[in-house]
């Protein structure tokens, strides 16, 4: 049973950790991040900078939550979607073969790769519409594991079960 519990602890802050310093990343370079959405060409440019808030406000929001073990089933959910939409954004850039170098998704997953030698292209490519599925798949099985691993939920859970 530790072991399950884990995996999916583990799990969970590796993909917090992601949504959380790429949210940032995004932050930190902003103006550069909408101009990405812009070229994707998928939103209508009223509705670029507001949708760009919200993710870059999703991406941090989620990541907190999922590596201090907090609403994990719905963070999760929510993060399977955020992956997903990633996903599709990319595969809808190859469809149309738009001219994109720069996915605006360079961040810390993308540094330690390099950091590990493994060289990873911001170019939009099917490896990286591969590796949103993935994630996402990782979020969705948190998202329906019976257990969340440790975290503040289960924390909070043991205190109110001792409470009673």
């Amino acid at each position: 049973m530790i072991i399950p519990l884990l995996l999916v602890t583990t799990l969970r802050i590796i993909l917090g950790t992601i949504l959380f310093f790429s949210g940032i990343a995004k932050l930190a370079n902003f103006s550069a991040f909408v101009a990405a959405v812009v070229s994707y060409q998928m939103l209508p440019t009223a509705i670029v900078k507001p949708v760009s808030y919200l993710l870059v406000s999703a991406e941090i929001t989620l990541g907190i939550a999922l590596c201090i073990g907090y609403f994990s089933r719905g963070a999760g959910t929510l993060s399977s979607l955020l992956f997903l939409i990633f996903a599709v954004a990319l595969a809808n850039v190859l469809l149309q073969k738009l001219p994109i170098s720069d996915c605006g998704c360079a961040n810390f997953l993308f540094r330690f790769l390099d950091f590990l030698g493994l060289s990873v292209s911001t170019t939009p490519n099917w490896k990286m519409v591969f590796v949103d599925s993935v994630l996402a798949v990782g979020s969705l099985g948190i998202a329906c594991s019976p257990r969340q691993g440790y975290g503040l939920e289960s924390l909070i859970r043991q205190v109110r079960h001792y409470k009673v």
